[in-house]
């Protein structure tokens, strides 16, 4: 076999299977497992937000709450600042009255932690969805079929000429309606 066919063979190619039903879905994920296709090379396109536990798939982590903690922290320290930062800059002792009120210094530092959680969260899931994964180039077009906004379930997955074949038939044998080859990539 000459490098040219090797290649060919062993090409990755993308594939989708559609699905109506929500319960097909962990029976073709595991079928496609079974097959040889592990859970890095397989992507699941809803238009419903089902929790991963139901489509059989690992969970998947965020780093928005890191974001959103971050920015609470940070926010509360201005919070701080502004309410008895300023008060130790610039002491103004009015007769009888305290230094630092902490009654009308608690609205402020909540309101500062919050805006500083909901700016630093909304920052958050805009760097991770719209940015690819550290370590994973941007590869081509993503992919995305129009099915999804119809409420049907895609899974896009990608294998080698070799094992293609066998999976398309895995597929098939769970319930997929629509098994085909598609250009593009995901992230």
């Amino acid at each position: 076999m000459d490098m040219e066919q090797y290649y060919g063979r062993y090409e990755p190619r993308m594939f989708v299977a559609v699905f109506d039903d929500v319960e097909r879905v962990p029976a073709a994920l595991d079928a496609l497992r079974q097959v040889g296709v592990t859970d890095d090379f397989i992507q699941v396109q809803t238009g419903v937000p089902y929790a991963s536990s139901i489509l059989g798939r690992p969970r998947v982590w965020s780093a928005v709450p890191k974001y959103g903690l971050t920015g609470a922290v940070i926010g509360f320290g201005l919070g701080l600042f502004f309410t008895h930062g300023t008060a130790w800059l610039y002491p103004l002792r009015v007769g009888g009255m305290p230094l630092y009120s902490v009654p009308p210094s608690l609205v402020l530092l909540f309101e500062l932690t919050m805006l500083g959680l909901l700016v630093s969260s909304f920052i958050g899931v805009l760097v991770e969805s719209l940015l690819p994964p550290v370590g994973k180039p941007p590869v081509g077009n993503r992919v995305y079929h129009p099915a999804v906004s119809d409420s049907a379930i895609a899974i896009f997955f990608q294998t080698s000429r070799v094992l293609a074949d066998e999976a398309l038939q895995a597929l098939r044998g769970v319930g997929a309606h629509e098994v085909t080859e598609v250009e593009g990539s995901f992230v």
